[in-house]
């Protein structure tokens, strides 16, 4: 049994699909890092909406500099020339976030970021370099673990979701994946708690300059919070039919395009 399949097939990685709210894995990849190996800044996000890295290098006894998972830091993306201060100097770590790559540790990301690897310098000795298994989470879509069917659920769940997409329109565009999960219980059919899993939500500047908002409501992050009070009480609204077995839990991943 290989690693990679180690990795898909634990329950690691089943946990992470359902608080991502996706299906399925890509195909893992395991890369190692010698003297001379890095990785430029790049954006693969075609791949699926959230990356990760899982860490397989013994990082305390590294004898190596470098290596570290390279994220561009969200300030420089619509917001540079706003959040510069010409009276002060950028460090490295101002500009990016550096996430050293422990042994056995699992780092998910948002892939639309620019990230990649700081060059290893010190050993040619693949055993001793930096040695990672990395992909993407793939196929968001809904997961529904409870005693209510799924096709009852699904119609009920799609007539809230018809006036959540139109007061969502009064919005400035957001892009990104945004995931709920919302508990249904079984005696009323009522929705009785909603919360955010996972949110990677950007505002487009363009879309806000369109409704005539400043830059301010998107620099504040009230765009996104307006968003998921939308999503909140849109979903707390639904209704469902009741089910003597039980309450249903719904994991709902949205991805604004």
């Amino acid at each position: 049994m290989t690693l990679a399949h180690l990795f898909t097939a634990g329950s690691c990685c089943r946990v992470l699909l359902l608080l991502q709210g996706c299906r399925a894995i890509s195909p893992v990849w395991m890369s190692y890092y010698i003297d001379g190996c890095g990785q430029d800044l790049h954006c693969d996000s075609f791949h699926g909406p959230f990356a990760y890295v899982l860490s397989l290098t013994p990082w305390e006894g590294r004898v190596f500099t470098g290596g570290e998972t390279l994220i561009l830091q969200p300030q420089l993306l619509g917001s540079f020339w706003q959040s510069l201060n010409p009276n002060k100097g950028l460090e490295l770590s101002d500009v990016v976030t550096l996430v050293e790559p422990h042994f056995n540790q699992l780092t998910v990301f948002d892939p639309r970021f620019p990230h990649g690897v700081r060059p290893v310098a010190g050993t040619r000795d693949p055993q001793k370099g930096r040695l990672v298994l990395h992909g993407w989470f793939t196929e968001p879509s809904p997961f529904f673990d409870g005693p209510l069917p799924e096709s009852d659920a699904l119609q009920h769940l799609n007539a809230a979701l018809e006036p959540m997409f139109e007061q969502l329109q009064a919005l400035p565009q957001v892009t990104g994946t945004i995931t709920m999960q919302l508990t249904v219980s079984g005696e009323t059919g009522a929705v009785s708690d909603v919360s955010f899993l996972a949110d990677t939500l950007v505002a487009l500047p363009a879309a806000a300059g369109d409704l005539g908002l400043g830059s301010g409501l998107l620099d504040s992050g009230t765009v996104r919070g307006a968003v998921q009070h939308v999503i909140r009480d849109s979903l707390l609204a639904a209704e469902f039919p009741e089910c003597e077995a039980g309450d249903t839990v719904i994991t709902l991943p949205l991805v604004f395009e």
